[in-house]
């Protein structure tokens, strides 16, 4: 399997790749009745930290506890890479 992937585009995904190994996921809160999550993600440097809340819809809460969990941090660290490519100057 090849995947074709332009020198920018692996660009972004290096940068993105370099930026989520600089943040530790440290935990993970979700609500099942409101379909609210919480993550708390700390910088490994110098320990920033920052609690990523939002709501999840009904298709994203199906599956064992792990797959769901899981899914919570990928979703927590789209919007972290999001947030870091906003402050970027």
């Amino acid at each position: 399997l090849q995947i074709a992937v332009s020198r920018t585009g692996a660009l972004a995904w290096l940068e993105n790749m370099v930026r989520l190994e600089l943040w530790q996921i440290d935990g993970v809160t979700i609500d099942l009745e409101d379909r609210d999550a919480r993550v708390r993600a700390v910088h490994r440097i110098d320990g920033t930290e920052i609690i990523v809340s939002f709501r999840v819809t009904e298709k994203q809460m199906k599956g064992s506890p792990a797959s769901l969990r899981q899914r919570i941090e990928l979703l927590a660290a789209d919007r972290i890479l999001s947030l870091a490519s906003f402050l970027d100057v």
